[in-house]
This record gives C-alpha cells, sequence and structure tokens, in this order.
C-alpha cells in the first residue's frame, strides 16, 4: 500500500511537469543534465562536457558511469528518473523490512502505523521531491537506508548479511558525503570483531576513491571534482593545505548548520549519542553494546555531515543524513516505541500527535515536494530555452554560468563560468577575479556570446560587453538561481548577429516567458553607464 501511494504521488508529480511544460519533462534542477552530458562524453571516450577537454563537473563518483550505459538512445533523458524511482521504492522495501525487524508493534495498529510512518517519512524528509532532482540523492539515500538496515541485523543475530560490505563500499562512491557512515559502519564491524572484513572493505573505498583521484590528476585535475571544490570550501581547503583556514572552514560549515533548524535538531541528537557512546569507553572495545554501537555510528553519520556536509537548494543535500538519524534513532529507541504501540488506550494519540509534530517541523522538506513541478517549470522557461536558442538558433560556441542544459546534446563548445566544468573558471570564481579577467579568459576560447546572471559578476562583468538581451521567468523562482538571465555579446561585431537571432528566437518562446532585446541606444548608454 505504501508503494502504491508513493506510486500515485510520483505519477501525479511527473504530470503536473508535463501540464506546466506543454508536454515536456524536465527535471526540478539544471544539475542533473551536466551528469547525462558528461555521461554523453564517457560514451565518446572523453571524461569532460565538451569534446577533447577533460572535466570533473560531477560530485558522484559513480552516477555518469551509470549514466553511460544508456547514452546514446532515447532513454537516456529519463533514466536518472528511472533509477531514482527505483531507487526510491527500494529505500521503501528496505524501510519496511528494518521495521519489521526491529518488532515494533505485531497487532493490526502498529502494522497500520508503521505503514503510515513510512509514507511520513517519504513525504516529510523530501524523500519523493528529491526523485526529481534527477541526481544521484536517491541512489545514495537507498545505500544508507540498507547501510542501517545491515548493521541492525548484524548486532542483533550476529550474522553479517552477505551484502553488507558492498554497500558499505558503495555508498562513498554514490556521494562524498558517505565517507561519513561508511567509516562509522566499518567501525562497528571492527569493535564487533571482524577486523578482516572491516579492512577488506576499508582498503576497497580507498582504491576506488584513491583510484577514481588518480585518474583526475592523470588528466590534469585536481583529486577532487570541481563541482566538489566550488561548493565545499572544506574540501577546497583539504587539498590546497590552507592549514588554519581548512579549521575555520569547518568551524564555519558547522556554525551554519546550527542556524538552520534540521540542522540544529541534528547536532542535538549527535550531541545526545555521543554521550551514550561515552557511557560504553570503561567497557573493553568488543564488549560495547549493540546500542552503544549504533550511537557511535549516529555520530559518525551527523559529525561528518557537520564538517563537510551541506543544506538547502532543494532540500537534497541533507536528506541522507535525516533519514539515516531518523532510522537508527527508531532503532535506539525501539523499547520506548514499542510500549506506545502496545498501549491501546493512548496509542492512537501518542501517533497522531507525533505525526503532526513531524509534519510541522518538516513543513519545508513537504514544499520542497509540492513545488517540484514549478521547480521543474523554472528549468523549462529558463534553462531550456537557453538550450533551444544556442542549438536551434545560434550555432556557436557559449559561455554560461548554468552549464547543464546548455551543454546537453550541444555540438558546439560550451565554456563555463560557474566553476564546475573548468579548473580556470572555478579559480577565476573563488579569487574574486576582476572584469579583465574574465574578458581574457573568454577571449582565449574564440567565444562570443556569454548568457550570465549579472548577480553572479558583480563589477566582474567586462566594459567591452554588451548586454543585448534579458529574459524572465513568468512564474515564482524555485530552482533558478535568478529569475532573470542576460544575454551578453562580448564584441561589437556579434551585437547585431545575436540581436537578429535573438528576435527570431524570440517568436518561438512560450506566452508566459518575456525576452527583452534591448535597442542599440539602450547598448550605448549602457557602455556609458560602465564608463
Amino acid at each position: 500500500l505504501v508503494l502504491a501511494v508513493t506510486g500515485v504521488i510520483l505519477l501525479g508529480l511527473f504530470l503536473s511537469i508535463l501540464k506546466l511544460n506543454n508536454g515536456t519533462f524536465l527535471y526540478s534542477m539544471d544539475d542533473p543534465y551536466i551528469a547525462l552530458a558528461l555521461s554523453d562524453q564517457i560514451r565518446h571516450g572523453n571524461y569532460g562536457i565538451s569534446s577533447g577537454l577533460h572535466a570533473a563537473p560531477d560530485s558522484s563518483i559513480l552516477d555518469p558511469f551509470l549514466l553511460a550505459v544508456a547514452a546514446g538512445t532515447p532513454i537516456h533523458p529519463y533514466l536518472p528518473l528511472i533509477l531514482n524511482c527505483l531507487a526510491l521504492f527500494t529505500t521503501i522495501a528496505i524501510m519496511w523490512r528494518f521495521f519489521m525487524h526491529l518488532r515494533l508493534a505485531e497487532d493490526t495498529f502498529g502494522i497500520v502505523a508503521q505503514a503510515a510512518a513510512l509514507l511520513l517519512l517519504a513525504i516529510c524528509l523530501n524523500l519523493i521531491g528529491v526523485v526529481f532532482t534527477g541526481l544521484e540523492h536517491s541512489l545514495h539515500i537507498a545505500a544508507v537506508a540498507a547501510c542501517i538496515y545491515g548493521l541492525a541485523l548484524f548486532l542483533d543475530e550476529g550474522e553479517m548479511p552477505a551484502w553488507l560490505p558492498a554497500v558499505i563500499v558503495l555508498a562513498p562512491l554514490l556521494r562524498y558525503e558517505g565517507l561519513a557512515l561508511s567509516f562509522g559502519a566499518l567501525l562497528v564491524i571492527a569493535l564487533r570483531g571482524h577486523w578482516r572484513t572491516a579492512a577488506g572493505a576499508f582498503g576497497l573505498i580507498v582504491l576506488f576513491m584513491g583510484g577514481f583521484s588518480a585518474f583526475l590528476l592523470r588528466l590534469g585535475l585536481p583529486p577532487l571534482p570541481s563541482s566538489v571544490l566550488s561548493k565545499s570550501d572544506v574540501a577546497a581547503d583539504g587539498i590546497s593545505g590552507a592549514g588554519m583556514e581548512l579549521f575555520q572552514s569547518i568551524g564555519q560549515n558547522v556554525s551554519h548548520m546550527d542556524s538552520i533548524p534540521a540542522g540544529a535538531l541534528l547536532l542535538v541528537v549527535g550531541v545526545a549519542a555521543a554521550v551514550r557512546c561515552l557511557r560504553e569507553l570503561p567497557a573493553r572495545p568488543w564488549r560495547w553494546t549493540s546500542q552503544g554501537l549504533m550511537a557511535l555510528l549516529l555520530v559518525c553519520l551527523i559529525g561528518g555531515h557537520a564538517v563537510a556536509g551541506q543544506f538547502g537548494w532543494l532540500d537534497r543535500y541533507e536528506d541522507y543524513a535525516l533519514l539515516g538519524t531518523a532510522s537508527i534513532g527508531i532503532c535506539l529507541m525501539r523499547k520506548t516505541i514499542r510500549n506506545v504501540l502496545s498501549n491501546k488506550k493512548e496509542h492512537l494519540i501518542s501517533f497522531c500527535g507525533t505525526a503532526v509534530a513531524l509534519s510541522v517541523f518538516c513543513s519545508p522538506y513537504i514544499g520542497s515536494t509540492w513545488q517540484v513541478p514549478l521547480a521543474a517549470n523554472n528549468i523549462y522557461e529558463q534553462q531550456f530555452q537557453m538550450h533551444r536558442f544556442v542549438n536551434d538558433f545560434y550555432h556557436g560556441p557559449v559561455a554560461v554560468n548554468d552549464l547543464g542544459l546548455v551543454s546537453y546534446h550541444n555540438p558546439n563548445f560550451v565554456l563555463d563560468l560557474g566553476g564546475l566544468a573548468s579548473e580556470q573558471a572555478r579559480i577565476l570564481k573563488s579569487s574574486d577575479a576582476d572584469a579583465d579577467a574574465y574578458r581574457a579568459f573568454v577571449e582565449s576560447n574564440d567565444v562570443h556570446l556569454a548568457i550570465i546572471y549579472d548577480e553572479w559578476f558583480p563589477d566582474q562583468v567586462p566594459t567591452s560587453w554588451v548586454k543585448v538581451a534579458s529574459m524572465d521567468l513568468s512564474r515564482q523562482r524555485i530552482s533558478s538561481a535568478q529569475s532573470e538571465v542576460q544575454f551578453y555579446a562580448t564584441d561589437a561585431f556579434t551585437v547585431s548577429k545575436l540581436r537578429a537571432k535573438l528576435e527570431s528566437f524570440s517568436k518561438s518562446l512560450p506566452p508566459r516567458v518575456r525576452l527583452t532585446i534591448y535597442s542599440p541606444a539602450v547598448d550605448t548608454a549602457h557602455e556609458a553607464a560602465k564608463f
């Protein structure tokens, strides 16, 4: 029943996207198209976005290689959705088996309550909404659920599932954040006397992740993907040997986490779990209780996210940590939950009260799911229209700060100004380079059109560039970084050519999308204002 209801919700969101986008399915973010473009290049023997140029724009090691299986086929753009739906159903199935293993309740009310709780978790923790981001988060969440379930079986029954070491190795290959949970899981296995298994799994993680870093270095890239370095100061400072700046970045990360309600709650739970672990210290390592080891796993999970994790951007970064914390918390509180569900006089009130409290606290995540169609419409009205203009009208190289859809199935060169697919651009961005540096960077790549957000480049747009047009969203901004995107000709010779192509393009835009093309007089005034 839970799977069926979840399927209905997924179908409803899918159909709503089609309705808003005039029959075109798009993900709720531009980022999955980066992975799709990368996987397309992998099929042709290149690791990058543009042919012949190496780049590491994807935060997942494994995901682009999974997508490369279908590259060049009609199913390719839909493969992330298919994989994410399967991952969500797998997560639900794992969690159901996890609940059954914990034996939280065995009467009819208890079974129904567990099913309702599972559906609530899927909605309230954004597990459904994150499917439509088209990224590897759903796969990572499934790996987290499997890891915790496998460890619960291992600790309670004394026998390790054969698949558990594989899941532990898989998690960080899907997302680098998986390292914290995998490390905690291996520590738990080792403390229970399975040192060889823990050492073997750890060796495989080092082999795969170290091998990928060596692969990137051989391509002339940093040892971590540019997307990770662009979004994480901790990662960037870590590979640069920044010393004290690394600790400052970690402190800022923890401080930012504390400023977010969900993050603050995670920190409180993490501290409580750490206190629980302290009770185990007088015992010898192999005498830790199962509850103590699960608390240790929770400390590793929350601690890892506090040190290097992120929050936000359609609430996708923290979902794995929230589900992992909820799962381990339920495991640690199983006796209390059993007592509540066995009290026939108060179990309905207790369950309803918990459900209401969870829904209120998680209202931002419920909102993220509800806004999936509108988020996908943002991508349709902005990035998809940019893709159409570059591919169907302009037919030439372009510089952008939103890389995904513009680069996907685009035979022309795409210069990334956001730093995800260009190490030089990442350095320019991180060093707050001036306008002359950006002008030289774009000129050196022989690019004459830039489609960017002005807000991303304060006082960094070269004075020689001419703003020819801007395009506005027609609805509330949800997933696009800005509501308005600007079209710049990087030299005077391109202005008239670009204006003519934009005028033709404007006739093909969806009715609600507004493209403002500036007249030559406005161009002159714009240039005068710059000087």
